[in-house]
């Protein structure tokens, strides 16, 4: 995982984070003699003047016309033969932040790094190189060594930084090591004097690559506290309870998620609809399903009209729910949908729109010959076409499944059209 350019930078130029010290008194104690033991040294005369050309090279001058030049001030930087030993670390990690900021990461870090194991630096500036070793080591994804540099730079400064705490998270993130990554992620989030999304982010990532859901759902609940209009918090957490089983607080999320206007694929609503269904809700999961459809959201296809469609046979819109699986037969020439169209119908009785539906499908080749002309006998009735009511009860007296259905149809159709003087 790269890091930015602006974080890098910032902490190439001496930018950090104020860190806490160690709340201990003792602790404090010996960190300040530490600091006090610690050697304070100027360049030598020869090296600071060449330092100086150097920096100079590195500003613009308008005036002159003349560009920074930061190739130009490592050559110069390079070509010093220093004989001290703090001039030789100094030098170095100069150097080394200037391949850094050129982009050239591994060989800045073997400049800083000489200058690290040389310890001859000021207090803030052998800090300032250890941190810039774990940040370009992060930076070249070397996170063990990023995490090995830390500890040094912890060792060195027992300073609680949360921003470090969040690249400790990631490195032992990138490694897999879940474990770790929960524990500075906690120490991120503790130390932090604002919140952070980061944090929680690598927390819940850990728990997800665990398949730990339940932790996962309390990393998002507490992020929520913080992030409330963070929409990447939402989504995760309805998904994570639907993980669980918890299919109440799945529905209740996307719902306050949709409210935020943070549900943005169709995968979100189709997943509301099932809840909305599942929950007795099933003319909302039609009407759900329906008006992102007509938004072009989700794909207007015969799959999705079809589960429209279920939803509104569910809430006994029959003749919505006929619509709709018409809808579907006209893109797919399923003849099963002409049937469900026929049957809804059928329970609207609207019979002649049915017996349209029916015949479309046994036209179509629909492997429920049988079970449509049975229904076709009831349609036509209905109709008043009592002949071809009787006609198709004959039929059905072939098939087993139907046949006492059809005795009590053909006893049925003639007691009716005798009544009515009909001929049959």
């Amino acid at each position: 995982m790269k890091l930015s350019r602006l974080i890098l930078t910032a902490v190439l130029v001496g930018t950090s984070v104020t860190g806490t010290m160690l709340p201990s008194q003792v602790a404090a104690k010996t960190l300040e003699e530490k600091k006090k033991e610690r050697p304070v040294e100027v360049m030598s005369e020869r090296v600071g003047k060449k330092v100086a050309e150097a920096i100079d090279l590195l500003t613009a001058n308008e005036e002159e016309g003349r560009e920074a030049d930061p190739k130009g001030a490592i050559k110069l930087l390079e070509e010093i033969e220093p004989k001290k030993e703090f001039d030789k670390a100094y030098l170095a990690q100069l150097i080394g932040k200037l391949y850094a900021q050129e982009g050239e990461y591994k060989k800045a870090i073997d400049k800083i790094k000489y200058a690290a194991e040389l310890d001859v630096l000021s207090w803030d500036d052998q800090a300032g190189v250890l941190k810039v070793l774990a940040v370009l080591s992060l930076q070249e994804e070397q996170y063990q060594d990023a995490i090995d540099y830390y500890g040094k730079w912890f060792q060195f400064t027992e300073e609680h930084d949360p921003s470090i705490y969040t690249h400790l998270a990631l490195s032992y993130y990138q490694l897999k090591n879940y474990k770790k990554t929960v524990e500075q992620a906690d120490l991120a989030i503790k130390y932090a004097k604002e919140p952070k999304a980061d944090p929680y982010q690598l927390k819940m990532s850990a728990f997800v690559d665990t398949k730990n859901y339940k932790e996962a759902i309390k990393v998002c609940v507490a992020a929520i506290k913080h992030f409330p209009e963070d929409k990447k918090w939402w989504v995760p957490l309805a998904q994570f309870y639907l993980m669980e089983e918890d299919y109440a607080r799945a529905l209740s999320t996307f719902e306050l998620s949709d409210k935020q206007g943070f549900l943005t694929k169709p995968a979100h609503y189709t997943t509301l609809a099932q809840l909305y269904s599942m929950y007795g809700i099933p003319y909302k999961a039609a009407t759900t399903m329906q008006k992102h459809m007509n938004s072009g959201l989700i794909e207007k296809d015969a799959k999705n009209l079809s589960v429209a469609a279920n939803y509104f046979h569910q809430a006994s819109e029959y003749k919505k729910a006929a619509d709709t699986y018409l809808a579907a037969a006209k893109i797919s020439k399923d003849p099963e949908h002409y049937r469900k169209v026929g049957d809804l119908l059928a329970i609207a009785e609207e019979y002649k729109s049915a017996v349209n539906a029916y015949e479309k499908a046994i036209e179509l080749g629909s492997q429920k010959e049988a079970n449509i002309k049975v229904a076709l006998i009831e349609a036509h009735f209905y109709l008043g076409n009592y002949k071809k009511a009787y006609s198709y009860a004959r039929e059905s007296l072939k098939n087993k499944q139907y046949k006492r259905m059809a005795q009590g149809w053909i006893g049925y159709i003639r007691d009716t059209a005798q009544r009515k003087n009909v001929d049959i």
